[in-house]
């Protein structure tokens, strides 16, 4: 078992939650992310890593009660209370490990994120700020209102470009317009990496095609297992297949088929849909001896 430190509700029904895991907190990189169930009739749901903290042992998840069974039962925890299962880190390190760290000091690196996927892009901007590297973010959202993780990306960024689409705070307007205006400013980004809904990763993609910059993105597809074996997170990327759970979550936006990605999530976009795909392929439980190196699963109290 796993017991939640710490839950608070913030705007819009999203909740950030702190839960101890000793060996998980320890061995996490950016960009990675966990599986939790809540109890044995649970289901298994991904879930991208928020924040972590070594010393304090512990994983922060953010997620939106939307709905369905297991957002709705998460929300409903409380300080105390423990979960059966957390399974991670999960996935590759983000993209930006495989770059040395003191080339990416004479880098300019921009976020590009959006609604509740702010939370997101956080883990990678914090570990270049503890290693000395400064980076960028365009942190887009509907209304004032929506703003989350703002103050927390703030402490870690060099620049913060706050928009939202009715002007209530910052930049009005659009993530396209906004980020052509960034793009074609006296700064020059080398890389940009785009976390949130698909259409704006797609979007960014796009744009930054244009200008020749190496782009980031993180596909979160329908993910049971974790390790690749139910292919409900099967993805083309430059002509071959990736399963976004083991090769990603992180992938060069450039070589992704993002019209793939999109009926994919289509596919499976109601819980219903979901339902039925776990149905058939099970949820993908595994012993702790079949988890592949790196996956760690631990019970804690």
């Amino acid at each position: 078992m796993f017991k939640i430190l710490d839950t608070n509700k913030d705007v819009n029904d999203i909740y950030t939650m702190k839960i101890i895991a000793p060996r998980v907190a320890k061995s996490i990189k950016p960009g990675q992310f966990v599986i939790l169930r809540i109890d044995e009739k649970g289901e298994r749901n991904p879930f991208p890593i928020a924040d972590y903290d070594v010393k304090e042992e512990t994983v922060t998840i953010v997620f939106r009660k939307n709905g369905e069974l297991s957002t709705e039962q998460l929300a409903g925890l409380k300080a105390g209370d423990s979960i059966l299962d957390l399974v991670g880190p999960i996935g590759q390190a983000s993209l930006l490990f495989s770059e040395n760290i003191n080339d990416l000091k004479n880098k300019n690196i921009l976020f590009v994120t959006d609604d509740l996927s702010a939370a997101r892009v956080y883990p990678a901007m914090s570990w270049l700020y503890k290693n000395n590297v400064e980076s960028d973010a365009l942190i887009a959202f509907d209304t004032y209102k929506d703003i989350v993780f703002k103050e927390r990306i703030e402490a870690v960024a060099n620049k913060v470009y706050v928009l939202t689409k009715d002007g209530s705070e910052g930049i009005k307007g659009t993530v396209s317009n906004s980020l052509e205006g960034i793009l074609q400013g006296e700064k020059k980004y080398d890389i940009v990496v785009a976390i949130g809904l698909t259409e704006l990763m797609r979007e960014v993609s796009v744009i930054t095609k244009e200008y020749n910059i190496k782009t980031i993105v993180s596909l979160t597809t329908l993910m049971l297992d974790g390790i690749g074996m139910c292919g409900g997170c099967r993805l083309t990327i430059g002509g071959n297949v990736k399963f976004a759970c083991q090769d990603g979550p992180e992938f060069d936006g450039h070589l992704v088929d993002f019209e793939e990605v999109k009926r994919r999530e289509n596919l499976y976009s109601s819980y219903e849909a979901k339902l039925k795909y776990r149905q058939k392929h099970g949820n993908c439980n595994h012993s702790e001896n079949e988890v592949t190196i790196g996956l760690e699963e631990e019970n804690h109290e």
